[in-house]
């Protein structure tokens, strides 16, 4: 009777450390898939990037711009392999790290363990121009380390529940309570990780898209500067009395006015745009845009201020208040049936990085933000808000570059922008900008 008293915690003990070993080996596996799953699809996007950017340059075979898209690549450490090759399968640029080569011709290879490859056809107007290669490392060796530690602490917690059932019940009490917290903490250390690593993803992603955007910018500018140029020349050799010419003339200049400012919401994007900054207040810079704002979102929206940010902030201040005001019209067409919109500004000293930043300096900041109570975002929405020309807008409506001008020009102002919102509960756009010195 007594062995089976005795027996009965062993077998207990038995039966929970093999569940959570179990539950470890599949909650390692699942987490391989959901890594390998969204791995495979970053990298097919920033390889449909990729094509989408080098098409001119395949179509031209300039070897030279083809290689600088292909070296914007390079910021991403998960890349291993990249290549574009012209539509005889010639490579006619690449680069190659950690050991592999890049393939003569494009064909995807067998993704073999601790690689993924991906081909994607450079296409224009519906013709195959040639195509581009990625192979990216499946699992860096950090995750892989962490994955097999979280491993060998699942079962080490199995081995003391077995020791802890096997001397006592009472005392099992108390180490179930224990490893009930340890697993709390770990899990909650699992989380934070997760999304710090798709934080660092994310911005991986804007960093590659900036550089490829801000040179396709640079590069379209020039060839605009020449064509304005070209036409200048046109109109002091027409006749003064072809009228219907100067019209043609006037219309194309005006067409690349337009081009002309699409390319610098690029470089705002892309953080290359010339700034002139200078320290405000941002109560004070939202007070003296107050009657624009007022106006801006429209009599069927109640706009509320709290303004209560005293600390100076430097930044250029045309350009931020081009960003209130846009954050102000987003938030109007967010509220089609009329609601509030609440802009507040306040100082704070922030030790903690605000949720969804991953690179983050402590300090002083001087907090702007607009709230509104519109449709809200969904997730997915949300999480590619700033991607430049990403919009939900019906065509025509918007260019998809205003939430990635504002991020941009924040970024390049050595600030920080928070986005939260949920469907139906509308959205709070966040900006921090450091702490300067008051002026003399």
């Amino acid at each position: 009777m007594n062995e089976r008293r005795f027996s009965l915690p062993i077998l207990a003990a038995l039966a929970a450390a093999c569940l959570l070993l179990a539950t470890g080996i599949l909650m390692a596996r699942y987490e391989d898939r959901l890594y390998a799953d969204q791995q495979v699809k970053n990298i097919n996007e920033q390889a449909h990037i990729l094509a989408a950017s080098v098409a001119g340059a395949v179509a031209f075979d300039d070897l030279r711009a083809a290689q600088e898209y292909v070296n914007a690549l390079k910021v991403n450490p998960e890349l291993l392999v990249a290549g574009v090759y012209n539509g005889r399968d010639r490579r006619i640029a690449g680069f190659s790290r950690g050991g592999r080569a890049i393939p003569a011709r494009p064909g995807i290879t067998a993704s073999g363990h601790g690689h993924i490859d991906v081909a994607v056809p450079v296409t224009q107007n519906g013709a195959r121009l040639g195509a581009v290669f990625l192979s990216a490392a499946a699992e860096p060796a950090q995750r892989r380390i962490a994955r097999y530690i979280g491993l060998v602490l699942l079962v080490t917690m199995g081995a003391l529940v077995i020791a802890v059932l096997a001397f006592s019940q009472s005392a099992l009490s108390r180490r179930a309570d224990q490893l009930s917290r340890v697993n709390l903490r770990l899990q909650a250390e699992m989380g934070e990780r997760a999304r710090t690593e798709e934080a660092l993803r994310q911005a991986h992603k804007m960093e590659a898209v900036g550089q490829l955007s801000g040179g396709i910018a640079h590069d379209f500018n020039n060839l605009i500067m020449i064509a304005k140029g070209n036409l200048r020349l046109l109109r002091k050799r027409l006749d003064p009395a072809a009228g219907q010419q100067f019209q043609y003339v006037a219309a194309t200049e005006e067409a690349l006015d337009r081009a002309a400012h699409l390319t610098q919401r690029i470089l705002a994007f892309s953080r290359r745009q010339p700034l002139m900054p200078e320290p405000v207040r941002l109560s004070g810079l939202v007070s003296d845009i107050g009657a624009l704002l007022r106006h801006s979102v429209g009599e069927t929206v109640e706009l509320e201020t709290r303004l209560d940010a005293q600390w100076w902030t430097r930044c250029d201040i045309n350009q931020m208040e081009n960003v209130i005001l846009n954050l102000a019209i987003n938030a109007r067409d967010a509220m089609p049936d009329g609601g509030r919109l609440t802009i507040a500004t306040r100082d704070l000293r922030l030790n903690d990085a605000p949720a969804g930043l991953a690179e983050f300096s402590p300090g002083d900041y001087v907090a702007l933000s607009l709230r509104d109570t519109g449709v809200g975002m969904s997730e997915e929405v949300r999480s590619r808000a700033v991607d430049p020309f990403f919009t939900t807008k019906p065509l025509g409506k918007g260019t998809g570059l205003g939430l990635s001008m504002t991020f941009g020009f924040v970024r390049q102002s050595g600030g920080y922008l928070v986005i939260e919102s949920a469907p139906g509960k509308g959205s709070e756009i966040t900006i921090y900008m450091p702490r300067t010195e008051e002026p003399a």
